[in-house]
Formats: structure tokens, sequence, C-alpha cells
């Protein structure tokens, strides 16, 4: 069995048998998950849910611990975390790929990493032949807006669908992220219990994407205040000045294509996975920005890179400098 939402995992938890494997790059719902499954045991737990990791584990030792037998309950867990170096391991993979046809009913062999699996694996296969495989992948679109929509209706609160598109395209990626923003938002909210635009943007942290934009917003109406103000207020929340130059410069460089491949842009679009409310973004700027403009933005940013690695400016007054430049 495949599983690709917690909600699907919520629905066939009863169906687990003695095989999961949980991965995948959303590390909250992955940790969501596993949380759930060890809730199937209601006895000694601390007894009967074993925890290894599968950087330094031998195959004796996973044996070992499934064919105990679990401790005044029906059923015990053996979670493998970090399985991803088990799946690398050829030597482990390919015992326990045989091991597993004899495992007991009354033990749960759980393998979990926030990682992707080769699912050409031999061990990946035999899981899927016989257990279950809960794949997490990054959300994305419609995806994303019903785990945030139904995070906050689990908390009483409400958002309308415009709201809803404005939150989803200013929080950062991963789920791990957008837990710590989401939990932020109802607490700013207290007792309150529609969420609005002025909610959003008084506490909500902006991805490194959005708050690019604002600052090449700003670069556009040469209001280089504002400008410098949005760059100085990333590297407050820790962006480093090298990804912010690098951010610039990438999305000089789409427009650049947007512009040149202006009636056929599909190829851009999937080459640099560009989402449908930053590619908005991007067709307003190029109707106020000329090709030699874009141009121009691409070679300062190529010469501030150079100057920044080659020791002749610091990275921090460097950027600074190319904003400003970019402002004139």
């Amino acid at each position: 069995m495949e599983i690709k939402t917690i909600n699907d995992f919520k629905k066939n938890i009863k169906n687990i048998e003695s095989l999961v494997l949980i991965y995948g790059q959303e590390k909250a719902i992955i940790n969501e998950t596993i949380n759930l499954i060890y809730n199937l045991i209601d006895q000694f737990r601390e007894i009967n849910i074993s925890i290894y990791d599968g950087e330094n584990i031998t195959i004796d030792s996973i044996i070992n611990a499934c064919e105990t037998t679990p401790f005044m309950s029906n059923r015990k867990i053996v979670h493998i975390k970090n399985a991803q170096h088990i799946f690398l391991n050829n030597s482990i993979s390919n015992e326990l790929s045989k091991y597993i046809n004899t495992l007991s009913n009354n033990t749960i062999l759980l393998f979990s990493c926030y990682t992707d699996i080769d699912k050409s694996n031999n061990l990946y296969k035999a899981i899927r032949n016989k257990g279950m495989i809960v794949e997490y992948k990054k959300l994305k679109g419609l995806d994303l807006q019903n785990y945030i929509f139904n995070y906050l209706s689990l908390h009483n609160k409400s958002i309308t669908k415009s709201n809803l598109l404005y939150l989803t395209s200013e929080l950062s990626a991963g789920s791990e992220n957008i837990d710590l923003e989401l939990n932020k938002l109802i607490d700013f909210l207290g007792e309150k219990r529609v969420v609005e635009k002025d909610d959003i943007d008084s506490i909500v942290t902006k991805s490194i994407e959005n708050n690019v934009f604002k600052l090449i917003d700003f670069i556009l109406n040469k209001d280089v205040d504002n400008a410098i103000r949005t760059y100085k207020n990333m590297i407050f929340l820790g962006e480093e000045e090298i990804m912010i130059l690098y951010m610039i410069f990438r999305n000089f460089k789409i427009m650049y294509l947007l512009k040149v491949y202006f009636n056929n842009y599909d190829e851009v679009i999937k080459k640099y996975n560009i989402k449908d409310f930053a590619l908005k973004n991007y067709l307003r700027f190029l109707k106020n920005y000329s090709l030699d403009e874009i141009v121009y933005a691409i070679k300062r940013c190529y010469l501030y890179d150079i100057k920044i690695k080659t020791g002749d400016l610091q990275s921090e007054n460097g950027v600074e400098n190319l904003i400003i430049e970019l402002c004139a």
C-alpha cells in the first residue's frame, strides 16, 4: 500500500500490519505520522517502542529487536530513524528484504527519514509488497492551501479564499516552518476567529522569495530607502547576503527569459518551477522593465558577485551598494 497524504494515512492506520516506511521532505507531517503510529501502543510504551539510528545500527540489532516479545501488549514498535542509511547499505537492505517476510504480526518495523528513497532498492520493493509506504512530498499548490486551511480550522480559525492564497504565498517552504508560522498567527489572533490580511502582515515571517519580490519592487520604483530597509530586515531574519544577491540575480534572469520568450514561456516556468503568484509578479515587473535594464541588472549582479567572492568588497556592503546602484 502506498499513501501520499496524512488524511489518507489516518483513514488507513488500522490497516497497518507489521511494516511501514515513512519518508519525504515534510518533516513536521512525518513526525505527526510517527506519533500516530506510536499511539497504537497503549501500554508500557517505554518498553514496547524501541528507537534506533539507521546510521550505525547492524542487521543483527534490528533482527534481535524485532524478535523480542511485546511486554503486556499485543504489539510493539521497532523504529529505525535516519533510515536512508539502511537503504544505501546494500548488504543490510538485501538481508532485511529477505527477513521481513518472516516478521511477526506482533511487531511493527517502522522506517523513517526526511529524504527521498531510491524506489529501485530491493528493501523498498519488499516493503511496498508486504507493508505500507507513506511518502510526503513537499507541499505546494492546492495541497499546501488545504493543509493551511485545515490547520487553522483545527484551531477554530477561519480565513477567506483570497487571504488563504495570500498567506500561502507569504509562508516559508517546509511544513515545519509553516506550522511554526501558523502557531504564531494563531497565538497572535487570540480569541479572534477570522484571519485577516493585516494579521498576516503583522506576524508571519515572509519567505525569502517574497521579500526579494518586494525588494525588486522597490528597486523598480527607485525607492532606495525601502529597498535598503527590506534588505536589512532580511539580514536580521537570518538570510545570508550572498544568498540575497543570488536571489536578486535569479529573479532578473527569470525576467530576462520571460521577456525574450514572452510568447512561449512555458518551458521557463517549468524549468524554474515558477508558481502562479510569482509569475504574476514577474509579468507585472516586465511591464516596467526594458530588456536593456534587465541585462544591465544581471551584469551588475555578476560584477558584485565577483567583487565579493574575490574579497574586494565585504558581502553586506557589496549587496547594499548593488541595490543602491540599481535604484539610481
